[in-house]
Formats: C-alpha cells, structure tokens, sequence
C-alpha cells in the first residue's frame, strides 16, 4: 500500500483555507460565514498529517521541484513532517478558526469585512508555509509573507496617524532584522552547504556568523530587546488582528527560526549565550514595563513580550523542545486574553483604561471568568495550560549554570508577570464599578462561544501536549524537591506581593493632576528615543550642515562676503592714494607714463 504524500497532507488544509480567497469580493454579498467554516475544516484537515505522524513516527521529507542552483547550492521546493511542523499546524487553525468566528460579530459594520478576512486567509497561509518549509529560502518567503500581511492589517484603519506609523515600526523593524537571515543563506551559498533547515553542526568560528544572522533575524520578528517598540505599537490593529499576531503566527516565527536551525545556532556558543542573555533582559524589562501600564491591550502586549524573552531563555538553555511547548501552550491563553479584551473594549464604547472599568464580574460574567482563566494560566497556576511549559523551563534554569544574571532576571520577570496578571484582574474584573451607569453591557453568544473554547484549551491543552504531542528528546533533569518547587513557589510570592501591593493602594491619595509619569511606565519606552529624540537629532545636525555650514562655506564666502572683501580691497588701495603727500602721485604718475611707452612701442616694433 503506497502511503500518502506529505505535500497532500499539508495541500489538503491549506487548499480549503484559500477558497474563501478565490470568490470574488463584494460589498453587496458577505463571506465572513464561509471563511469560519473553512477554516474549521482545514483545523479538522490538519489533524491528518498529525495522526499520520503519530502512526509513522518519523519525520518525512518530500521534494517536489527544483528552482536553480547557485554553485554547489541547490534551492528546491521542499516539505518536511516532523514534530513541529505536524503538532503546531492543528493549533495554528484552531486559533484561526476561534478567532474569525469572533471577528465575524465584531467587525459586522466594517464594510470591507470580505477583504479583512481574505487577508487573514493569506496571513494563515503564510504561516503555513513558514512551518512545513524544509529549506531557509522556502521559509524565508512564507517568512516575508507574514511580515508583509501583519504591516496590511495593523494599518487595517489606515485612516488614523497612529495606526500609520504602527504599520511602518512593523516593516521597518522587521526588515532591519530579515538582514540576519539573508546573511545567513548568503554564508550558506559562498560556502556550499546545503539550505536545509536540518544543516550539519560545524566548527564554532565558522559558525558565528550565521548564527548571529539567525539570532538578528529571530529578535526582530520576536521583538526582542532592541527590536521590541513595534509589538506594543501592534495594538492600533483590530483586535482579532492582535489576537492571531500575538498568538499563534508573526511573533511566533522568531523563535520558530531557531528552533528549527538549533543545530547550526548551537555550533557557536556566543551566539547561544546572546540568545540567554536576550531573553533574559527582554522578559524582565517587558514584564516590568507591564506592571504600569493602563491600556488593557498594551498589558497584554507587554505580557507577550515578557513570554517571548522566555522562549528566547529555552533556546539559550540548549532546550529548542521547551521553547517549542512554550509556544504551543502560550498560543491558547494569549489568544483567548485579547478576545476577552476585545469583548471589554467593545462592551465600553472602545475605552481602554484599566482605571476606568472594574466590576465586570457581574455585567460580563463569562468574559470576566475567562480572563481570570488566562491570567492565571499565564501566571503559571498548577494544571492550567500554561503551567506545563512554564514550569519545565524555569526547573531547566534552576538545573543550569550557564549564566546566574540571566537566569535571575527570568526568574524576577516570572514573578512580575504573576503581579501585573492580579492587577488586571483586579482592575478590570473585580473592584468597585467604574464605568459610565448609562452604558448596557452584554455578552453576545457569538463572541462568547470562541472565548468559551478557548478556555477550555487554557485548561487541558497542557496537558495534552505534554502527555502526547510533546517532543520525547527532551533532557530528563534531576533535582531536589526544593528546586522542583521553585516554580510554585515563584507563583505563590507574587499572589502574596500582589496583593499586599493592591492592600496597599487603597490606602493611598488621589494622585495630584499633573504629576510626573511614573518611572515603571517610562521604562522600555525608549522608542521614544529612536523614534522622535534620534530623528529630531538628526534633523537638527543635517540642517546645521545644510544651512549653516553649507550656507558659510560656499553660498556666502563665495558670494556676499567675497564681493564685500574686493570692495573693501579696492576701496583700501584707492583710498591709500589720497594723503595729500607728493610721493604717491609721482610713483603712480611715473608707473602710468612707463606703462603707457612700454605699450606703444611694443605695438611700434610690431
């Protein structure tokens, strides 16, 4: 019996997603139905190529057609099966499905609704062939393509300045970083190696530099320090926009990158401690950024930050297959926490201060109660789903003496993450009421439902991954029950710290109009500085060299201030003329008459 292709397996999924993108658009006719049931039937699809993993246990490998070939380099279209392509892609179009459900009541007045859900469809799409790409310059272009879809739908509201200027922190963060990635195949052409993904582990020297190309290229599409100011920005998008950006697809892809090339990345042990020390810094400057902000979207934002800085900690640690549950787990939670913001946001006439709701425990009782679910499963509450990878990277850094900094600054970002997650609960959740008595609030069943599903995957999706889809070649660790329950315990001194802090607050007086902006909300903003201080720097020097140099040097020396010199020159000589002495009129009437006789008879003798 001939078994089934990969290429079928994974065409079957994607080939149903795209219909929706072949009928013609129109305002008149509304497609937002066929493109939810598409893509549940591609999640229902997609189950195929897991099961035939599952029944196989081996990774396949298809190649279909070859493009050209550069030297001894031969770039050709190519699939892979394994365990990170078959596991995420069920998890990719559950998100996609849960989420356009939602969006299809929340976005209902937008007129061009058609073509945001075609965009969606291709941003899906991308991310597929990001996932099954066995060669870089295959995922390079599903790499490209949801850099250039994200950019589309974060100017979704092109109309608005901020969502401008969102977009283009996007594309040009992102393409800053794809020089890392070009570098990289760049090197693996002039060396004659081959572009696939599973490349041969090589001597440290010649190593760094395409492992510091990948480790660019992943901190920029996962917003690490330094390339973070464009994911908070993100947040001008539609809200599903920020659910499946943030979820399950762009953000993702960083760390996916080095997963997938962990075996080059971990020829170079510099570029491997980069990534530890990235992490580090990114998941504790992130959650600590977090813990003041007001904008609920932005907390959330934040928190994702703080959450990839801690996948970049499992690459560091040499644990590419934590870093890989970490993003299975973190898919479920993150998702279902934007659609509870976005039904919040919605519910209160787009307001979006924290300070200004609380008590939605009664108005919206399921929506509030899921986002209890998500902050605690983010927090890393024993069996929720965010519990099982969370946990197993942070005993992997208590088992690890690779970096103390490092691991400590993880370690801190763990606990801050358990504070801003109580205090948004607190504010938005519980508390006394601070919204407007005028305004209805209601829970529609058709934005309920994908929220209630997600839930339940913030449940018992750890669980199942860990029991079933994790990868088995995890290092089994040995430690003292002390450092076992380091992770509980981190979770437990944030509760008591949090709300000890919350206790505390109540206790304190109305801040004064008009007082300086808390240093913990400045914080990580330095955006700020690249993107107005630095610029306005710029300008201010281009235009003293334009103007005032330029303007000195050439345009007045050579024009007002030259022709005043040769006028104070000539006025000088004639003026020396005129001193009522003899001498100077005879020296010039003597040279006069020579000058005159030299000149005739030149011309005479001529």
């Amino acid at each position: 019996m001939t078994k089934p292709s990969p290429l079928i397996l994974f065409l079957i999924p994607m080939l149903i997603l795209s219909l929706p993108a072949l009928l013609p658009t129109s305002k008149l006719i509304r497609y937002p139905i066929i493109n939810v049931m598409t893509a549940k039937l591609a999640f229902f699809a997609s189950l195929l190529p897991t099961a035939y993993f599952i029944y196989t246990g081996m990774i396949t490998t298809t190649h279909e057609f070859q493009l050209l070939t550069i030297g001894m380099t031969t770039i050709q279209i190519s699939f892979v099966l394994d365990s990170y392509s078959t596991f995420f892609l069920p998890i990719l179009l559950f998100i996609v499905w849960t989420i356009m459900e939602f969006t299809m009541q929340y976005m209902k007045s937008d007129l061009e609704i058609n073509i945001f859900f075609n965009q969606l469809t291709i941003f899906t799409t991308m991310m597929m062939i990001l996932l099954t790409a066995e060669n870089i310059f295959q995922l390079f272009v599903g790499w490209e393509g949801v850099g250039i879809m994200s950019f589309m739908l974060i100017n979704w509201w092109s109309f608005r300045s901020n969502s401008n200027k969102a977009a283009m922190q996007a594309m040009i963060y992102n393409r800053l970083a794809d020089i890392g990635l070009m570098v990289t195949m760049a090197w693996m052409v002039i060396n004659n190696m081959s572009l696939s993904i599973n490349v041969v582990q090589t001597s440290p020297k010649l190593a760094l530099i395409p492992a510091l190309g990948l480790v660019l290229a992943a901190a920029g599409k996962s917003a690490q320090f330094g390339f973070h100011p464009w994911l908070p920005a993100a947040m001008e998008g539609p809200t599903p926009v920020s659910a499946l950006l943030h979820s399950s697809t762009m953000v993702v892809a960083g760390v996916f990158l080095l997963i997938r090339t962990s075996t080059l990345l971990y020829s170079s042990e510099t570029a491997t401690m980069i990534c530890l020390l990235l992490g580090g810094i990114t998941s504790l400057l992130a959650a600590t950024c977090s813990l003041a902000q007001n904008d609920l979207k932005k907390i959330i934002a934040y928190s994702t930050t703080s959450q990839l800085g801690l996948m970049m900690v499992a690459i560091g640690l040499k644990q590419p297959e934590l870093a890989f549950m970490h993003i299975s787990t973190h898919a479920f939670f993150k998702a279902m926490l934007f659609l509870c913001a976005g039904m919040i946001i919605h519910g209160l006439n787009n307001e979006q201060d924290v300070r200004k709701m609380g008590g939605l425990k009664k108005a919206l009782p399921i929506t509030s109660s899921c986002l209890v679910i998500g902050s605690l499963a983010l927090s890393g509450m024993p069996f929720m789903t965010g519990f099982y990878s969370k946990d197993a990277i942070i005993e992997s850094i208590g088992t690890s003496y690779v970096n103390s900094l490092s691991l400590a600054m993880t370690l801190m970002a763990t606990t801050f993450t358990t504070l801003y997650s109580l205090r948004m609960v607190y504010y938005v959740a519980l508390n006394t009421p601070r919204i407007l008595t005028l305004s209805t609030l209601h829970e529609d069943p058709q934005m309920v439902n994908p929220i209630l599903r997600l839930a339940l995957g913030s449940i018992t999706a750890g669980l199942l991954i860990s029991a079933t889809i994790l990868p088995t070649n995890i290092q089994q660790l040995t430690m003292p029950a002390s450092t076992k329950l380091v992770a509980l315990s981190i979770l437990a001194l944030g509760l008591l710290i949090g709300s000890a802090l919350i206790m505390m607050a109540n206790q304190l007086p109305t801040p004064i109009k008009g007082a300086q902006t808390p240093l913990l909300f400045k914080i990580f903003h330095f955006y700020f500085i690249l993107h107005h201080t630095m610029p306005a720097a710029i300008l201010k020097i281009s235009q003293k060299l334009s103007t005032h140099l330029m303007d000195q040097t050439h345009y007045e020396n050579l024009g007002p201030k030259t022709a005043a010199y040769l006028q104070m020159l000539a006025a000088k000589m004639l003026t020396s003329f005129h001193k009522a002495q003899i001498s100077p009129y005879l020296k010039t009437f003597i040279t006069f008459i020579v000058l005159i006789l030299i000149i005739y008879f030149s011309s005479t003798n001529a």
